[in-house]
């Protein structure tokens, strides 16, 4: 019989550890929403992770109470290598993959065991069968490669970056070019060139920043207009189109910066060497410089190819120190106050949720955790880097050639109305003349202001790059781009390469550098996330019966996670608020206590919502899954 067409869609496999699954459908363009039910039954086999091939079940409609429709899947169509941990069990050698939501485990060969020497502990690369199907039988899998042992000082961390499939190590012939590298930069290379190395020229960044690739000049001139450069590494001087160091660079898209690691785009020799904008040295820059009224208005501009030699290095913290009392660094915030008022103005977001800075020692073990402190200092860079793109994109926008914009859209109706209940439950009210500004300034000095802040960032959209739409909701920006890190992003690279005039097939390639450039970053950003719940749950290990002051993070049926003021998160389950005499309501969102009397727990709290207080012991750590269990207490 042939198959309706209608009826078969295409799409990322989602799986559960119980068996079932969803498909994520790759077309945007979906009638009932972005996930399909497959049983366990209906998998055929399907890993998390893998490309599938659904027929829809046309007698399953959703409906308000069933978001879902049902499927089959009937081809894999891809499926990517998995990482897993090697043990035995008698003679016998399995696989269990380190991905949870793969609940199988795989049987490894003898042959195999002895050609790779394995060991319990070990983590491996391993592939299985596309179309294999599952019965109860334990399938064989291929192990290609041993990435090291599970007790490895950083395999923790390398295990995770192994499984996101981000590649860890450059090629042979990567290396090579890299070596090819100058470590000066020539005088031949000064030619036709803007020369601004006797500007007092400066760089601002962390204390333990190694890749340093935005520089800027400021003065006050005499009619009272601002004089402001903002100069970025040249990295495409180095990274010439279509060369082994090219095409490693757009495969990874981006840098990656784990707690005990940074994954660089490029080899160190480029990103920590000649590109990076060290003191007294030359270097090679594209440079915007910009004339800014009082008004925070950029009236004129020159976007042009220039060498600078840094006068001094400075960090967040020397310049916060000198604010106060440096002429230099206090119009440098004056600007900074203007240019973030005009943003605000205009309806542009600024989110108050806490983030957390690790460190770690040698070993890669986490050692203190703390709230990343956001000041007038970062706060000076990231409006002057702000500023900067917006120029270049509106510069390029006007011209309308081929580029690369950094692309936010307004949040849906659907999305803007679970907003509306969430803070609703939060005991706030959004109006339709409220802008999501607004919400996020009237509850920022309250107990709801991290839930407030977090429920408007479910609601946005993720940014992306593209060539068609230069738009930016988030920062109310009708042209915005990504200019300012050439180093450790490839779609500046790209953009560099455009201003330049060096991009080859400029039309055909930019959406496919756009695709890659949003997929390597979302990669990026999962990966990023999961390492941090690792390092949080590593600094809880040792801490088990502990008690601790929490916040309120979130509500869910199945209970509350709590944060605390270190920004580590986890689970008090329903069962334990239960026992506390809370049930939960699901119309309001909240757990309640009707338990009359005092109960053993020391809080005086009727209800449990996002932002309320509360007193809770780490009860459980789970470092596979990286979870922590809290009791209320």
């Amino acid at each position: 019989m042939k198959k309706n067409k209608s009826n078969i869609i295409v799409g990322k496999f989602i799986g559960n550890e119980r068996g079932f699954g969803f498909v994520m459908r790759n077309s945007r363009d979906a009638k009932h929403g972005a996930d399909i039910f497959i049983p366990p039954h209906l998998a055929f086999g399907a890993l998390n992770g893998d490309e599938v091939v659904v027929e829809l079940d046309s007698s399953h409609i959703p409906s308000k109470s069933s978001y879902s429709q049902i499927g089959k899947v009937i081809e894999i169509r891809s499926r990517l290598p998995m990482v897993g941990t090697f043990y035995t069990d008698g003679h016998n050698g399995f696989v269990k993959p380190i991905d949870a939501k793969n609940p199988h485990t795989f049987f490894v060969p003898p042959k195999t065991m002895k050609r790779f020497v394995l060991a319990d502990g070990m983590r491996v690369y391993f592939s299985i069968e596309k179309k294999l199907i599952y019965d109860n039988r334990t399938p064989n899998c291929f192990i290609t490669e041993v990435i090291g042992h599970m007790n490895d000082p950083g395999m923790d961390v390398l295990t995770l970056v192994a499984n996101a499939g981000v590649p860890y190590e450059f090629s042979t012939a990567v290396n090579e070019e890299a070596a090819a590298v100058p470590m000066e930069v020539s005088e031949s290379e000064a030619e036709n060139r803007r020369d601004l190395r006797e500007e007092y020229i400066i760089t601002i960044d962390g204390d333990d920043t190694k890749d340093i690739d935005d520089a800027i000049s400021f003065r006050q001139n005499e009619d009272g207009t601002i004089h402001l450069g903002v100069h970025i590494a040249d990295v495409t001087h180095y990274v010439r189109e279509n060369t082994a160091l090219d095409t490693s660079a757009l495969t990874r898209g981006t840098s990656i910066y784990l707690a005990d690691r940074v994954i660089p785009m490029l080899p160190h020799k480029l990103s920590s060497g000649i590109c990076s904008l060290f003191p007294d040295v030359d270097r090679l820059t594209l440079s915007c410089i910009m004339t800014v009224d009082s008004g925070g208005n950029v009236i004129d501009h020159e976007i042009t190819q220039s060498i600078i030699r840094s006068k001094k290095r400075f960090t967040y913290n020397e310049v916060e120190a000198l604010i106060d009392t440096d002429t230099h660094f206090q119009q440098m915030d004056n600007l900074r106050e203007i240019l973030y008022a005009k943003r605000n103005q205009r309806g542009a977001l600024d989110f108050d949720i806490p983030e957390a800075k690790i460190r770690v020692d040698e070993e890669g073990h986490p050692i203190s955790i703390e709230q990343y402190a956001r000041t007038r200092a970062t706060g000076i860079i990231e409006e002057f880097m702000i500023l900067c793109n917006e120029t270049i994109a509106a510069h390029f926008f006007a011209k309308k050639v081929p580029f690369i914009y950094r692309t936010h859209e307004a949040p849906s109706k659907e999305k803007i109305a679970t907003l509306r209940l969430v803070a609703k439950n939060l005991g706030v009210t959004i109006t339709n003349a409220d802008s999501l500004q607004r919400v996020l300034d009237i509850t920022k000095d309250t107990p709801a202001a991290t839930a407030i802040s977090t429920a408007v960032l479910q609601a946005m959209p993720q940014a992306h790059y593209t060539t068609v739409n230069p738009t930016h909701f988030g920062l109310a920006s009708e042209a915005y781009c990504h200019f300012t890190s050439p180093i450790r992003r490839y779609a500046d690279l790209q953009i560099h390469r455009i201003i330049k005039k060096q991009a080859k097939n400029i039309e055909e390639q930019l959406p496919e550098i756009c695709s890659q450039c949003s997929r390597t970053e979302r990669t990026a950003e999962a990966l990023e996330r999961e390492v941090t719940d690792l390092k949080k749950v590593q600094f809880m290990a040792n801490k088990k019966g502990r008690r601790f002051k929490a916040t309120v993070s979130g509500v869910t049926s199945w209970g509350i996670y709590v944060m605390l003021s270190n920004t580590v998160e986890g689970l008090v389950t329903t069962a334990n608020l239960r026992q506390n005499g809370y049930t939960f309501n699901k119309e309001k969102n909240i757990f309640e206590n009707k338990r009359q009397g005092k109960s053993h727990i020391q809080t005086d709290e009727k209800c449990l919502s996002h932002g309320t207080s509360v007193k809770v012991r780490l009860v459980r750590i789970n470092e596979e899954e990286r979870k922590l269990t809290f009791v209320l207490f």
